[in-house]
C-alpha cells in the first residue's frame, strides 16, 4: 500500500482497473430497469482537446450522475457532440488555405465535406478520451452526433412539424451578417463587446431651405450611403439654432433642446442662439437632400415609389436624448429597428453589400469599399462634401460574430424563419414549472423569452444539416415541399437518395412538382443551433425510436454555462414547443465563465490561458474536479493556482487518514467491530458520528435539489473534522486507552471515513477508488464489493444527529484552544495537570456548551475543574481611534479628551454594562480599547465571547501526576520501539528521582505491566531499557517481556 498520494501513478492505475473490470458498464447494468433518470448532454463542440470551461462543466455533470447511480437510478447518460458549423469549416479552410466560399467551391465541395467530417469525428474521439481521463462516466461509445443521417432526420422532423403548424415561413429581413463567415447570424449568435469607434456628426440640408440642416449622429459611418430617413421623437422638444460658422456665415441647425448646448457649444465648439423651439412632431415629413445624392443613383429610383424617402419620420421608441443630437439616422436596410420604422413609413430596406460586405459597382465611388472596414473613406467623402461637422471617439457596445469574433454588419437577405413571437407567453408559462439553480438563471431566461423574436433558421454555408425544403425550379411557380424524413424523401424523390445527407450529395436529389417541373433542394444549411435544439429527442433516437422517447422524455436534468440562456436553453425550449407543445427539460443548473487567472483577465494575448492538462499534469484530475465543483452556481471562476494547491494539499490530508486508520488497527492488534452501543459512546464519538449523519443528510438534500456547489465543501469540512477535531480529541485515548476504548475508536474512524469515501467518490473518483482498494486488500475490513462506485449512497440516521453537541463542540474548540494558549504562555505541556480554569462569559450558548461537555474539556486540556463565572478584575481603557473618527467626526478630539480624563468613570460604566455619557457624548465599549489586568495567580487568554483564566499554581500532587503521565508516554514509546504488540505483558522497573508509585495502578493499566518495581537491579540485563530526563529529573525505565502462554 502506498504511504503517499501519487496521482501520476494512481489515476492511470484506476482507469485501467475500471476498464479491465467494466465497472461503469456493470453499474449501469445493475440499475437497468429501475427508476429512470434522463440526463441530456449539452453537446461540446468538437474543436479539439477539452478546454477548462468544458472540464468544469463535465465535472459537475459527472457528480450529479454518480449521485443518481448510487441512488439506484437507471441513468440515461448518452454523450453527444456539436459538430456542424463554422468552427469546423474555418479549421478546414485554414488547413487548405481557403479564404472564401468561392475558394471552397473551387477546392471541391465533396472533398471539403469529407474533410469536415474527418476533422469533427477525429476530435470527438480525442474529447471522449479526455473525458474518460477526467473520470467522467458518459456513454460516449454511442454518443449522438449531428453528422449522422439519423440525427439530421430528427432535425427534418422539426422543420416538417413547424411547417404543418404554419410556423415556418420565408421572409426578407435585415439580418446581422458576418462578412468573414459569409452568413447570416441570429440574435443568440451575437456577442457584444465594448469598442472604441469614431462617431460622426453629419448635417443633412433641408430641401428648399438655405443653410438649414438636420443634424444626425452615428457610430456606423458605413451605413450613411443607405440612409433613407431621419427619426425624431414627437414628444421631445427641438430647436432651430442660429449657429455662428465664422465671422461672415451663420447656419440654422435643427437639434433637440436637451442636447443643443452639449452638442453645439461642447462638441462643435460654436456659439449659437435659439431661434425657435417646438415639439418633434412638427418636423414630420420635412424633406432633406442626402449628401451622396450625386453619387448614388438608387435614391431617385426609390423616391419615385416611396415618397417618404429622405424625410423626417417619427419614433418614440428609438429616439431619446441619451447621446447625439436627438435626431437619429435611419437606414432601414442596416438594422432591425430601422427596418421596422421604415416598414411603418413605407420606406424600403436599401442595402446592396454582398456576402463579404463589399459595395457593388452600382455604388459608383463607393464600389469595392467594405462595410465597417472602410469607415474612414465614407467620413472623408462627407468631409469633402462639407457635411461633416465633427468626429469623436466613443465607447459603445457592438455586436460580434460568436464564432470568428469579428464585428458584424447588416444585410437585407431572404431567410427561412420559425414563427415563435406569439409563443412567448406559452414558453414563459412552461418555465414556471421548471426548476432552475440558481434562481437568478430562471429570471434571466424569463427576460430572454419576453424579448424573443422569430428565429432565422438558415445559414449560407456548406457544413451543416441541409434545409429539407425542395422548391420548384420554374420561376413562375412558388410551390415548395418540406420533407420530414428519409422515408418521405424516398417516397417523393425522382432521383436516387445518397447514403450521406450532407451537401453536396443531397443537392442531386430531385422531386417532381405538381406543375410538371422538377424541384431542387434549398441551397442553405440549418443554423447549427437547430442541431443542439433537437438533441432532447435526437439523443433518444426519436422519431425513429419511440420506445426510448416514451420512457424518458422530457429530460430530468441539464447543466451548462450562463451563455446558454440565449443559446442551448433557448433553442431546446423553442424546438420542443414547436414539435410537441411542451418543454424538453425539468431541472436546469447553470455555472459561470472562467474570467481571469490570478486576477488577470484570461486571454491569448496575455498568454495566460490555462488548459486542463496543465492542471492535471501537476496536481491530477481529482484536484481539478475538487476545485471546480466548489465554485458558486452562476458565478464566474477566478482561476487561482494557490487554490489548486490548497485542494491538492487537502487531498493529501484525506489520503493520510487511511494510513492513520490502518496503522492504528495494526499497531494495536484490534479487530474492526460490526456494531457498537451508541449509548456507551463518549462525547467525541457522538460528535463525529453526528457530523457524519448530518453531513450525509445535507449532501443528500443538496444533491437532490441539484445544488452542486454545496457538496465538495461540506465533505471537506467533515473529513477535516475527523482529522483535526476527532483525532485530536482521542490522541491520548488512542495511546493509553483500554482495548474497548480502542475498538470504539477504530469503529468510529472506519465508519465515518468509509462513508466519506462513498460520498467523496462523486467528486474525486480516483482517490476514493484507490483508498477503497487499499482497504479491500486488508482482510480484517471484510469488504466484498469490487469498487467504491458499486456502493449505494449512504443513508443518514436521524437518531445519530445531535446538533447540540455539534454546536457545542464548535464552541468548546475555541475554549480549549484558549486554554492551550495559556499553557503555551506558561511553557507547560498538556500532560501536566493544572487545578482550574475560569471562563468569564455572558454568552448563553457557550455556557451551555461548557456544561454539556465539561468532562471532555477537562480531559483534553488536563484540567481538574472548569468554572464559569464573572471575574472581577481591574481593567484599563484607552481611546479606540478607528471607531471614534467614524462616530464623532469633527468632535473626535473632544471625545478623546473626555476618555483620557474620565477613565475610572468609564471603567465603572463598563463593569455595570452601561455606556458613559458626558457633555452630550455617549461613549460605549466600541469607543475604547479594553485591557484586562489579569490576577497574578492566573494567565489570561481572550476569545471572541469570553475571557479564559488558567490558574498557574501547580501543587506537588499535580506535579507528581504530570511526571507519571510523562513516564507512561515514554514506556509506551519504548514498547513500540522494542517491537511489542498490545497483548504483550511486561515486568516493569522504574528508577526515578520522583516517587510516582501513587499512580502504580494507572501505570500498570496503561502500559500492560503485571508488576512494577521501583528499585532497579543495576547488574541485571533487561529486555528493554532507556534513560530519560523529565523536567530536569532523571528516570531509568526497564522491562522484561513475560511469557504468558
Amino acid at each position: 500500500m502506498a504511504k503517499s498520494y501519487d496521482f501520476k501513478e494512481i489515476e492511470p492505475e484506476i482507469l485501467k482497473f475500471w476498464e479491465d473490470n467494466n465497472i461503469y458498464l456493470n453499474i449501469k447494468k445493475k440499475n437497468h430497469g429501475k427508476k429512470k433518470f434522463y440526463f441530456l448532454q449539452g453537446p461540446p463542440y468538437t474543436s479539439g482537446r477539452l478546454h477548462l470551461g468544458q472540464t468544469w462543466n463535465h465535472a459537475l455533470k459527472d457528480m450529479i450522475l454518480r449521485f443518481k447511480r448510487m441512488n439506484g437510478f437507471d441513468v440515461w447518460d448518452r454523450g453527444g457532440y456539436d459538430m456542424h458549423g463554422l468552427p469546423t469549416e474555418n479549421k478546414v479552410q485554414q488547413k487548405f488555405s481557403l479564404s472564401t466560399k468561392k475558394d471552397i467551391i473551387s477546392f471541391g465541395l465533396e472533398k471539403f465535406s469529407k474533410e469536415c467530417l474527418k476533422f469533427s469525428e477525429g476530435n470527438a474521439i480525442i474529447m471522449s478520451d479526455d473525458l474518460w481521463k477526467l473520470g467522467v462516466w458518459l456513454n460516449n461509445d454511442q454518443a449522438y452526433m449531428p453528422v449522422h443521417n439519423s440525427f439530421m432526420e430528427g432535425e427534418w422532423f422539426l422543420i416538417k412539424k413547424a411547417h404543418e403548424k404554419n410556423r415556418l415561413y420565408k421572409g426578407k429581413k435585415v439580418m446581422t451578417w458576418c462578412k468573414s463567415c459569409e452568413t447570416s447570424l441570429s440574435k443568440h449568435e451575437l456577442e457584444y463587446k465594448t469598442v472604441n469607434d469614431l462617431s460622426i456628426f453629419v448635417k443633412f440640408p433641408v430641401k428648399d431651405k438655405k443653410d438649414e440642416f438636420l443634424i444626425i449622429w452615428t457610430t456606423t459611418s458605413w451605413t450613411i450611403p443607405f440612409n433613407l430617413a431621419v427619426m425624431v421623437n414627437p414628444e421631445l422638444d427641438y430647436v432651430r439654432a442660429k449657429v455662428k460658422i465664422d465671422d461672415e456665415k451663420h447656419e440654422t441647425w435643427i437639434v433637440s433642446t436637451a442636447l443643443s448646448t452639449a452638442f453645439i457649444s461642447g462638441v462643435s465648439g460654436k456659439s449659437f442662439e435659439i431661434i425657435e423651439q417646438f415639439k418633434g412632431d412638427k418636423l414630420l415629413g420635412m424633406e432633406y437632400v442626402h449628401p451622396f445624392s450625386d453619387i448614388i443613383p438608387e435614391y431617385a429610383e426609390i423616391k419615385k415609389t416611396h415618397k417618404n424617402t429622405h424625410t423626417v419620420v417619427l419614433s418614440e421608441e428609438f429616439v431619446d436624448t441619451s447621446a447625439g443630437t436627438g435626431l437619429v439616422h435611419c437606414a432601414p436596410g442596416c438594422g432591425p429597428e430601422d427596418f421596422e420604422v421604415g416598414k411603418a413609413n413605407n420606406i424600403p430596406a436599401f442595402n446592396n453589400i454582398d456576402e463579404q460586405g463589399i459595395f457593388p459597382l452600382s455604388m459608383n465611388r463607393f464600389s469595392g469599399m467594405t462595410a465597417k472596414d472602410n469607415d474612414d473613406i465614407f467620413i472623408d467623402v462627407l468631409r469633402e462634401k462639407g457635411s461633416l461637422i465633427e468626429t469623436s471617439y466613443v465607447d459603445h457596445e457592438y455586436a460580434h460574430c460568436w464564432r470568428c469574433k469579428n464585428p458584424v454588419v447588416f444585410r437585407l437577405t431572404e431567410q427561412w424563419f420559425f414563427k415563435v413571437e406569439d409563443l412567448k407567453e406559452k414558453m414563459i408559462n412552461f418555465n414556471k414549472d421548471i426548476n432552475w439553480y440558481p434562481i437568478a438563471a430562471k429570471n434571466a431566461f424569463d427576460i430572454w423569452l419576453k424579448n424573443l423574436k422569430d428565429n432565422s433558421i438558415t445559414r449560407q454555408r456548406y457544413w451543416g444539416t441541409p434545409v429539407p425544403i425542395w422548391q420548384c425550379e420554374n420561376d413562375k411557380c412558388n410551390k415548395y415541399e418540406v420533407i420530414g424524413s428519409v422515408a418521405e424523401l424516398k417516397e417523393k424523390a425522382i432521383t436516387p437518395i445518397p447514403n450521406n445527407l450532407h451537401k453536396p450529395w443531397i443537392d442531386d436529389v430531385k422531386l417532381k412538382c405538381s406543375c410538371g417541373h422538377e424541384m431542387s433542394i434549398e441551397g442553405d444549411v440549418l443554423d447549427v443551433w437547430i442541431d443542439a435544439g433537437t438533441s432532447s429527442w435526437n439523443c433518444l433516437d426519436y422519431p425513429n425510436n419511440t420506445e426510448l422517447f416514451d420512457k424518458y422524455f422530457p429530460a430530468d436534468f441539464i447543466i451548462e454555462g450562463k451563455d446558454q440562456i440565449r443559446g442551448w436553453f433557448n433553442l431546446l425550449m423553442v424546438a420542443s414547443t414547436l414539435a410537441f407543445d411542451k418543454p424538453s427539460f425539468k431541472n436546469v443548473c447553470m455555472h459561470g465563465f472562467i474570467t481571469d487567472v490570478e486576477g488577470e483577465k484570461m486571454s491569448k494575448s496575455l498568454g495566460n490561458i490555462i488548459t486542463p492538462s496543465e492542471i492535471t499534469e501537476k496536481y491530477g484530475a481529482d484536484t481539478l474536479r475538487y476545485f471546480v465543483t466548489e465554485i458558486t452556481a452562476g458565478e464566474d471562476m477566478s482561476f487561482s493556482w494557490d487554490e489548486i494547491k490548497l485542494k491538492h494539499k487537502n487531498l493529501m490530508i484525506f489520503w493520510n487518514l487511511q494510513n492513520f486508520i490502518i496503522d492504528f488497527m495494526s499497531s494495536n492488534n484490534i479487530q474492526l467491530k460490526d456494531h457498537i452501543d451508541y449509548h456507551k459512546l463518549a462525547d467525541e464519538e457522538r460528535f463525529i458520528l453526528s457530523r457524519l449523519h448530518s453531513t450525509i443528510k445535507k449532501l443528500t438534500n443538496e444533491l437532490e435539489a441539484y445544488h452542486f456547489d454545496n457538496v465538495s465543501h461540506n465533505i471537506e469540512q467533515l473529513y477535516m473534522d475527523l482529522s483535526r477535531t476527532y483525532i485530536q480529541l482521542i490522541r491520548e485515548k488512542s495511546v493509553i486507552g483500554s482495548e474497548e476504548d480502542k475498538e470504539v475508536i477504530l469503529y468510529t474512524l472506519f465508519n465515518v471515513y468509509f462513508n466519506i469515501l462513498k460520498v467523496f467518490s462523486v467528486v474525486c473518483p480516483f482517490i476514493s477508488e484507490k483508498i477503497y482498494q487499499n482497504f479491500k486488500s486488508i482482510p480484517e475490513f471484510r469488504l466484498e464489493k469490487i469498487s467504491i462506485h458499486d456502493y449505494d449512497w449512504p443513508i443518514y440516521d436521524d437518531t445519530f444527529i445531535d446538533l447540540n453537541i455539534e454546536n457545542s463542540m464548535s464552541l468548546i474548540q475555541e475554549i480549549m484552544q484558549s486554554i492551550l494558549s495559556c499553557r503555551d504562555k506558561l511553557n507547560l505541556g498538556v500532560r501536566w495537570p493544572l487545578q482550574e480554569v475560569i471562563v468569564d462569559t455572558n454568552d448563553d450558548n457557550l455556557k451551555k456548551a461548557i456544561e454539556n461537555l465539561k468532562s471532555l474539556i477537562k480531559q483534553q486540556v488536563n484540567i481538574k475543574d472548569i468554572i464559569v463565572k464573572p471575574m472581577n478584575v481591574d481593567i484599563k481603557v484607552k481611546p479606540n481611534f478607528k471607531s471614534l473618527g467614524k462616530d464623532f467626526g469633527n468632535n473626535t478630539a473632544n471625545v478623546i479628551e473626555i476618555i483620557n480624563n474620565h477613565r475610572k468613570e468609564i471603567v465603572a460604566s463598563i463593569k455595570d454594562n452601561k455606556s458613559f455619557n458626558h457633555d452630550g457624548f455617549e461613549i460605549t465599549t466600541n469607543h475604547v480599547l479594553i485591557e484586562k489586568i489579569c490576577p497574578e495567580e492566573y494567565v489570561l487568554s481572550e476569545m471572541g465571547v469570553a475571557s479564559v483564566y488558567l490558574k498557574k499554581t501547580m501543587t506537588a500532587e499535580l506535579e507528581t501526576e504530570g511526571f507519571a503521565r510523562e513516564v507512561i508516554r515514554r514506556i509506551q514509546q519504548l514498547r513500540k520501539d522494542s517491537g511489542l504488540n498490545k497483548k504483550d505483558v511486561i515486568e516493569l522497573n522504574i528508577d526515578g528521582e520522583v516517587d510516582i508509585s501513587k499512580f502504580d495502578h494507572a501505570i500498570k493499566e496503561k502500559v500492560g505491566a503485571r508488576t512494577i518495581n521501583y528499585l532497579a537491579n543495576p547488574e541485571k540485563k533487561y529486555f528493554a531499557n532507556v534513560e530519560e530526563k523529565i523536567k530536569g529529573k532523571q528516570f531509568r525505565i526497564m522491562f522484561d517481556k513475560i511469557d504468558v502462554s
